[in-house]
């Protein structure tokens, strides 16, 4: 098998191939190789590629007698008992670890499902050929799964085709999301899949439901955390928080994980219900039709012809915005100057809710001890924190590291006024935390200050 690699390797793209099949994904990989950059989910030749991995595998696959069908077979079926009739000296370990994640995926319901699961994972990991090569080794195996007559694989010279054609294939690299799994049960359509972090809060500002095993987003609240970027919309799902799945949880999972994690930034994985193009992912229309029969204020946000929705002032960032200049200079520091209005105990909550009050707040502390002016201070934004000192006496006021700020925003009335929110430690693990409140020279200097910070949060990690 090994020497006839080598040659096939070379000849694969020259190959006569009488099986239509075969002769698809020959055509396929050779698009694949003009390709420059890694395949990624939404590739447009990754789809087809999968489809027609999987009719090659399920061509002439036997299945066993039985009354209505209730022990129907998939290649799954003999893919994932493969370790079993390996040689140790054969042995690859990364097909084992493949095998062991497709089971024990919570996200996969059926055999059609973990298949397809298997077949991206070994894309990914260049295993493909692996499993198929095994079972060519062993012919009575071969032959208890297929049948010599209808299929490629069962079939001696069509598998050497098909060999030539897997071996080619581990020569491209594939970056996907193999945690994207959702919905493979249904359909080879990968879905956009977002990972968020969240600042600490105690409520993701959103109303769900239930439906077919998963959580749909049904409303979002404009001020809340989970709206304040436009990353979380109606008709999205919620498939991970915390790093656990919610498809088939119970219904008090969502708070329950909440709670548990109290203070800690929220960690939250969101299948959009549009694909990159725009339009609604197949396998939620259905789904999105029945919500909105079910609840009058459902709604699916319609499409910005003109551009990206506007995103707030706190969100900006500049590769969401490329018009918007720079603000950190070489050495990765920004500096402003603005007035400092005070500081006000938001308690156990450093989410961006808090912002609107607590703008409000320090005006009014200034109002009720007849302060006319406010200290003009020196702002420094450096690599790793917010620094800020008196431009009158030199003395430093306050330095607060970027893990230490929970979130930063303004209120939509007084834009030339805004805050961040930091904790008396890390915010993930902090009770005690304090808004600090300044006005700007203007409205546009006070948006670009957020966007700095902004910039410092995308350079820092959380420690948890």
């Amino acid at each position: 098998m090994q020497n006839g690699r080598k040659t096939s390797d070379r000849n694969w793209c020259k190959m006569a191939i009488s099986d239509p099949l075969l002769r698809e994904l020959q055509s396929i990989l050779k698009k694949l190789k003009e390709e420059t950059q890694p395949i990624t989910d939404h590739c447009a030749l990754l789809k087809p590629l999968c489809e027609t991995l999987e009719r090659i595998l399920r061509k002439g696959l036997k299945q066993p007698g039985s009354l209505f069908g209730i022990n129907k077979r998939d290649y799954w079926s003999w893919m994932e008992s493969t370790p079993n009739y390996v040689c140790n000296d054969k042995y690859n370990p990364f097909l084992n670890r493949a095998i062991d994640l497709t089971q024990s995926s919570p996200k996969l319901r059926t055999l059609q499902g973990r298949g397809r699961c298997f077949i991206r994972l070994a894309l990914a990991k260049k295993i493909v050929s692996v499993p198929v090569e095994h079972l060519l080794r062993n012919a009575r195996l071969t032959e208890y799964w297929y049948d010599s007559g209808l299929s490629i694989i069962a079939n001696p010279p069509l598998a050497e085709a098909l060999m030539s054609l897997l071996f080619a294939l581990t020569d491209i690299n594939f970056e996907l999301d193999v945690k994207n799994a959702s919905f493979l049960d249904e359909s080879w359509v990968i879905p956009v899949y977002k990972r968020l972090e969240l600042v600490p809060c105690s409520s993701l500002g959103m109303t769900i439901r239930y439906l077919d095993n998963r959580i749909f987003v049904v409303k979002v609240e404009e001020n809340g955390v989970a709206g304040e970027d436009q990353k979380i919309e109606p008709g999205d799902i919620v498939d991970e928080l915390y790093q656990e799945s919610l498809y088939g949880c119970k219904s008090g999972k969502v708070n329950s994980l909440l709670r548990e994690h109290q203070g800690w930034p929220v960690y939250v994985s969101v299948i959009k219900c549009r694909l990159p193009d725009g339009t609604v992912y197949p396998p939620l229309v259905s789904r999105i039709k029945k919500l909105k029969e079910e609840l009058k204020e459902f709604e699916v946000k319609k499409l910005n012809k003109k551009g990206p929705a506007p995103m707030p002032a706190h969100a900006l960032l500049p590769q969401d915005y490329p018009e918007q200049a720079p603000v950190h200079d070489p050495e990765g520091k920004a500096e402003f100057t603005a007035k400092y209005v005070g500081q006000v105990s938001t308690g156990r909550y450093g989410d961006v809710a808090e912002i609107e009050s607590a703008v409000e707040k320090a005006i009014q502390q200034n109002k009720q001890q007849e302060i006319t002016e406010n200290k003009v201070v020196h702002v420094e934004l450096t690599e790793t924190e917010v620094i800020i000192t008196d431009l009158k006496t030199n003395k430093e006021l306050s330095k607060h590291s970027y893990t230490e700020i929970s979130s930063c925003g303004r209120r939509s009335d007084m834009t030339q006024y805004f805050a961040f929110i930091a904790g008396d430690t890390q915010c993930s693990v902090s009770r005690n935390f304090t808004a600090f409140v300044f006005e700007a020279e203007s409205a546009d200097e006070s948006k670009i200050i957020l966007c700095s910070i902004a910039q410092g949060f995308g350079r820092t990690s959380w420690f948890v």
